[in-house]
């Protein structure tokens, strides 16, 4: 073939077809090449800036300073306001801010986004309001169960029906209400609980005590419809009809409490300020009164900015917030394991900012309506139970009390076990 007829057969029309076909076959795989670099390019560069990110997140987690500014702001809340305050902070926006912090979670009770029982009742007989705080340490629920059945022992189960209120920690193991709801197959009573978020955190953070004691400054917003309530912490004895106390006349009161021995040991404050200072473990609380004087709210706000100047935490708050409104219960009711008399006039009386009649003192001693165990150390439950202040027959004489009323739950075994072995 001559130069001519190639150059025409170089240019024929099947030529030029596959030529096209050459030309548009090339093309096309150079386009997906380029579109495979692209994305090759774009997902190296987002991995690139992924690696960035957690890098930087892991470095702000372990640096010392983000560590140090986090904790202030989480646990902290209101250090930094207990002797002054900045310009700009009044105090409505104070109280606002704490009871947010405070009541936020206990305002969703109605959404269903707390872990709570009220049961339903109808009955004819007087009703009997208790509450009661309580850990997920075994400790504390055995206690616990031990006193309510001491009440209920006790109770006057023609007259009277006892509403307890168990207010429960965050970390509660909701499997032991079981041991609770054992009570009912021996006893008629209603059981209500409410398991507590974390509103009291900050507390927990700064003092080596359980965040439970701080409940009770609860009581008038978790219980709206409930004009008044009996507190008693775990460590108590029933041994009376709890009904008379329940009753007992308020005089315009906030609450009614058991006289405390070491009030002036409150170095951080002015001994003015508790001319009544009574134990937070017995307490009548005139919650219908609290409520319409807005006295919870204040509470709260008092409690918030100087928890840290506190000798005794939830104690010390309602003391000095309520110090003009606080009336004194019977002596026979939170009694202390003292000796005798003289043993408490020795080791208490001096310290003691009220008068007392030493014949009242002496039967509540001698036979008393409620007992609080909380002068042996470790608790009377332990084998090794001792009085701090030397009177340890006290101790032993209680234990047995302790023991006679855990014998009636189904936990006996456990509990002796756990104790006395």
């Amino acid at each position: 073939m001559d130069d001519y007829d190639e150059s025409i057969n170089l240019y024929s029309s099947s030529s030029t077809k596959k030529r096209r076909n050459n030309y548009y076959n090339n093309n096309y795989r150079n386009q997906k090449n380029n579109q495979k670099n692209t994305h090759s390019c774009i997902i190296i560069i987002l991995l690139i800036i992924s690696i960035s990110q957690f890098l930087i997140i892991i470095y702000l987690l372990f640096s010392p300073k983000f560590k140090q500014n986090f904790e202030n702001n989480e646990n902290n809340l209101y250090n930094e306001h207990n002797n002054s305050f900045n310009e700009n902070k009044t105090e409505d926006n104070i109280t606002i801010s704490i009871t947010e912090q405070i009541t936020y979670n206990l305002n969703n009770l109605n959404l269903g986004k707390l872990i709570f029982q009220k049961e339903e009742y109808k009955t004819n007989k007087s009703v009997i309001h208790i509450a009661m705080a309580c850990d997920n340490d075994n400790s504390a629920v055995y206690s616990t169960l031990v006193s309510m059945t001491s009440a209920l022992e006790n109770n006057n189960k023609e007259k009277n029906i006892l509403v307890y209120h168990l207010l429960l920690s965050n970390n509660f193991d909701m499997r032991k209400i079981s041991y609770f709801e054992s009570l009912k197959n021996d006893y008629d009573f209603v059981l209500n609980y409410f398991k507590i978020p974390p509103v009291f955190k900050y507390i927990g953070k700064k003092w080596r005590s359980t965040e439970t004691v701080e409940y009770k400054l609860l009581l008038s917003l978790i219980y709206p419809d409930i004009p008044r309530m009996i507190f008693l912490d775990g460590d108590t004895l029933i041994f009376t009809d709890i009904s008379e106390m329940y009753n007992l006349d308020f005089k315009d009161n906030y609450l009614l409490g058991y006289p405390y021995h070491t009030a002036d040991a409150l170095d951080k404050w002015d001994p003015e300020d508790f001319k009544i200072y009574v134990n937070g473990g017995v307490l009548l609380f005139n919650i219908d009164k609290m409520r319409r004087d807005n006295m919870d709210l204040k509470l709260l706000l008092f409690h918030g900015l100087n928890y840290t100047r506190t000798h005794f935490l939830e104690q010390d708050s309602l003391n000095y917030v309520y110090k003009n409104k606080i009336g004194l219960l019977p002596l026979k009711y939170g009694v202390y394991l003292f000796g005798n008399v003289e043993e408490y006039k020795k080791e208490y009386l001096y310290k003691m900012r009220i008068d007392i009649n030493f014949t009242e003192l002496g039967n509540a001693i001698e036979k008393p309506s409620i007992v609080h165990l909380c002068c042996c150390n470790p608790k009377v439950w332990h084998k090794n139970t001792q009085q701090e202040k030397g009177f340890n027959h006290i101790c032993q004489r209680f234990q047995k009390e302790f023991y006679f009323y855990a014998n009636k739950t189904k936990y006996y075994s456990e509990i002796y076990n756990a104790y006395m072995n």
